[in-house]
């Protein structure tokens, strides 16, 4: 499991002061001023954000050090990342999205595929499941799909919706 999480992205600035505005990918969107420290993917770069207020799934943010808009735009695009220390603990039956990714998927004990991605469009999340055929399906990632997770040895156990199991197992 990796150890940086990736917890927000920069997707655009707010005003002339060097605000921006983060879409936090967390359960407590302003919570992304908490972590004190986060970092870009390679851990080069330091960003000390504080939240300042949240419009819909965004956060407007201040940068210490980004104080005018040209440096705020600088910025634009980038992904934030927290070590996995400074996030919370799970509670039982949650996961971060990069935990899944990879995991082994098991149909009646048997390999079914591989989670290749983990979605989000609005309606809930999706795992990207590709088979050992080789294809990809998309999958509600719900409890009644996905009854046992196993993070330890890096398994879940898939029921495929009614009538899919045909539609999966052609050759």
């Amino acid at each position: 499991m990796s150890n940086k999480i990736c917890v927000g992205q920069i997707v655009n600035v707010h005003g002339i002061k060097g605000a921006v505005k983060i879409r936090p990918y967390l359960s407590q969107p302003m919570d992304i001023g908490t972590f004190g420290r986060l970092t870009d993917q390679n851990g080069n770069r330091i960003f000390e954000v504080k939240a300042i207020s949240q419009k819909g799934d965004f956060v407007l943010a201040s940068i210490k050090g980004i104080t005018d808009r040209t440096q705020a735009e600088a910025v634009k695009g980038l992904m934030l990342y927290a070590n996995r220390e400074q996030l919370p603990a799970q509670s039982e039956g949650e996961f971060y999205y990069c935990d899944l990714i990879g995991m082994q998927v098991l149909e009646d004990g048997q390999p079914f595929g591989t989670v290749k991605a983990v979605q989000n469009f609005g309606a809930g999340d999706i795992l990207d499941v590709q088979t050992m055929k080789g294809r990809i399906f998309s999958f509600d990632f719900s409890k009644a799909t996905f009854p046992r997770i196993d993070l330890t040895d890096r398994t879940m156990d898939i029921v495929l919706p009614e009538g899919m199991t045909e539609v999966v197992h052609e050759s």
